[in-house]
């Protein structure tokens, strides 16, 4: 308990700091490292951090988002996955939490809030760990104070949901960002996601450019089924038809409207956007995701030209709310 407290303690005298910091709060809005505000809406996993260099290490941060299944479908930040590598040898530690995992951390029945999954260092070789001043929150705390990455819980009841989310905090002077869009906390220039817009010609909202970005990255190893066939689709068959299907999609799940009509409908909101983009990208001609997505749809409003497609090509009766 002790050594518990001295590092909370820590963790105060480290978070006043000035930081170079990407948070998100209740599970979808992320104050990125230029402090922009992006919405992470959808559910699978993003690279928030990706070879981040902080201090001694590059650092990778990557969160799993999942749909909390009650009537206001909100997002929640699910599973936290932490890896570090020592640029002065290479070595490495890989480390993964969950809801569940930081939860018995809290409770006192796990020693660690965080189970390492590989990497010849050891974690108390880089990390201190504990609790927060929070109830809800865990941290891995790099020895010398070089950064920190804390894990908000969802606790359920919680109408906010406030503390579902992540901070990835690097108090040391060498800090060196990794770019958008291999990290979505982006590398603190101001206008970022606007530049790659232009560049790209993607002219649609920046939630489209964040689906298209995390659903075409190969280095994202996705674990749900749906996720991973998203972007294995949007990867490897879409034929020049990647942001059309993300401007197509993204509403499935990023828009209350369409997953709460899903989640009525008895279907799945993960994977009415998978067979959205598996029929997108076939050129709206695959069948079974059309007949899919007539399932999942049928009642809700009209998604796109979405819609109309499928009512035309595979359902005929397909109901779309006006």
């Amino acid at each position: 308990m002790l050594k518990l407290i001295l590092v909370a303690m820590v963790f105060v005298a480290v978070v006043h700091a000035d930081t170079n910091s990407c948070i998100m709060r209740r599970g979808k809005k992320m104050r990125t490292f230029s402090n922009t505000k992006e919405r992470i809406k959808f559910p699978c996993k993003y690279n928030a951090v990706r070879d981040t260099v902080c201090g001694s290490y590059k650092v990778t941060v990557t969160p799993g988002n999942a749909i909390e299944a009650d009537k206001n479908k909100r997002y929640i930040v699910k599973t936290m996955f932490v890896g570090v590598e020592r640029i002065s040898d290479g070595m490495k530690w890989e480390g993964r939490s969950d809801l569940k995992i930081a939860k018995k951390f809290l409770d006192g029945s796990k020693d660690a809030p965080f189970n390492k999954k590989d990497g010849a260092l050891e974690t108390t070789d880089v990390f201190n760990f504990g609790p927060t001043t929070e109830d809800d929150e865990v941290s891995l705390i790099e020895k010398n104070n070089e950064f920190e990455v804390v894990f908000g819980l969802y606790m359920p009841g919680d109408t906010w949901h406030r503390r579902s989310g992540f901070q990835f905090n690097c108090h040391s002077a060498n800090f060196q960002p990794s770019g958008y869009p291999d990290q979505i906390c982006g590398n603190g220039t101001k206008d970022e996601v606007a530049t790659f817009k232009k560049a790209n010609d993607m002219k649609d909202s920046r939630q489209a450019v964040l689906f298209h970005q995390v659903f075409t990255n190969m280095g994202v190893v996705q674990t749900n089924s749906d996720c991973l066939t998203t972007s294995r689709t949007m990867s490897n068959k879409c034929d020049g038809k990647e942001f059309e299907a993300a401007q197509q999609c993204w509403q499935v799940v990023g828009k209350k409207r369409f997953h709460r009509c899903v989640t009525k409908n008895l279907e799945v909101p993960e994977s009415a956007m998978r067979h959205c983009v598996e029929y997108v990208c076939s050129n709206y001609t695959d069948l079974n995701s059309c007949h899919a997505l007539s399932d999942e749809l049928d009642g809700c409003q009209e998604l796109g030209d979405i819609s109309m497609k499928v009512k035309k090509h595979c359902a005929p009766d397909l109901a779309i709310k006006s």
